[in-house]
C-alpha cells in the first residue's frame, strides 16, 4: 500500500495555502541566512548553519503543529459512511 495519499485541492484549499506559505517562509529564511553569512566571508559556513537552522527548526515545529490542527479540523467536519456503504460504492 502506498503511504502517500493524494489530496484534493477542492476539498481542503486552506491546507494547500498553508503549504505554499510554509515553502515561502523557508525560502525567505534561506535568503536571510545567505545574506547574514555573506556579511562575514571568513566564517561563511558556520554563520550560515547557525542562522539557518536557528530559524528553520522553530518554523518546522510550528508548521507541523499547524498542519495537524488543520488536518484534524478538516476531518472533524466529515463523517465516515458505514463499512457496508463503502463496500457497495467501491
Amino acid at each position: 500500500m502506498d503511504p502517500i495519499k493524494e489530496v484534493d485541492v477542492a476539498s481542503n484549499p486552506l491546507h494547500w495555502l498553508f503549504v505554499i506559505g510554509m515553502n515561502l517562509v523557508v525560502l525567505a529564511e534561506l535568503c536571510i541566512a545567505m545574506y547574514l553569512a555573506a556579511a562575514d566571508p571568513d566564517d561563511f559556513t558556520a554563520t550560515f548553519i547557525k542562522s539557518f537552522f536557528a530559524m528553520l527548526v522553530p518554523t518546522l515545529v510550528v508548521g507541523s503543529l499547524t498542519k495537524r490542527r488543520l488536518r484534524s479540523a478538516h476531518t472533524a467536519g466529515r463523517t465516515c459512511p458505514p463499512v457496508e456503504q463503502q463496500r457497495l460504492t467501491s
